[in-house]
């Protein structure tokens, strides 16, 4: 790691990034894998289905609810051959159909959102291994920008003092700071 008063080099930095959250992403994956073994109180099953979820929109109960519900017309209908109650089947098969609708569902959204940040982190690594390589990026590149929403950190890149946004930030990077300002992360002072 080339460490001098001029900062990283961008395709270094760019290089350090892509290993470190490939490693965030595979201990994540990890933890994720365990965490969904069975019906334990973090697996998608529990989230999707368990009435103490906070985030299940369709609870177990409701689910047996409505296939009693179904299974008690369909009695009614045997039970008395009155043709009142001719419709009696349709409407159970209407309710058997909306619960396996849902439950499909419910699950499908359960499992989106235990997939979606994995995928779009995997989308970032290949972005970041296909322009490692060719990049040219000047001081211009960096946004000098002043929002409430990106915390912004002055660090040496290329030899320029850039403005740049924390999550960028990677081991071996030399950040200005100024009195009172809230480290960025793990820090230690730059020995000359």
């Amino acid at each position: 790691m080339a460490c001098s008063a001029d900062g990283l080099p961008t395709s270094e930095a760019l290089s350090l990034l892509h290993e470190d959250i490939s490693i965030a992403l595979d201990e994540y994956q990890k933890t994720e894998a365990e965490k969904n073994k069975g019906f334990g109180p973090k697996s998608v099953l529990y989230e999707a289905f368990h009435h103490k979820s906070s985030l299940s929109v369709f609870h177990w109960t409701s689910v047996i609810a409505l296939i009693v519900e179904g299974i008690v017309l369909l009695v009614a209908f045997a039970a008395c051959n009155d043709p009142r109650y001719q419709h009696l089947p349709a409407e159970s098969f209407f309710i058997f159909l909306a619960v396996i609708l849902n439950v499909y569902l419910v699950w499908w959204d359960t499992q989106l959102r235990h997939k979606e940040v994995p995928r779009l982190t995997h989308n970032v690594l290949k972005d970041l291994k296909e322009y490692h390589g060719n990049v040219l990026w000047s001081a211009e590149n960096y946004p000098h920008l002043h929002s409430p929403c990106i915390t912004l950190q002055w660090t040496r890149r290329d030899g320029n003092t850039v403005n740049l946004p924390w999550s960028l930030l990677v081991r071996g990077d030399i950040i200005l700071m100024k009195p009172g300002q809230k480290v960025p992360a793990r820090c230690r002072p730059m020995q000359r």
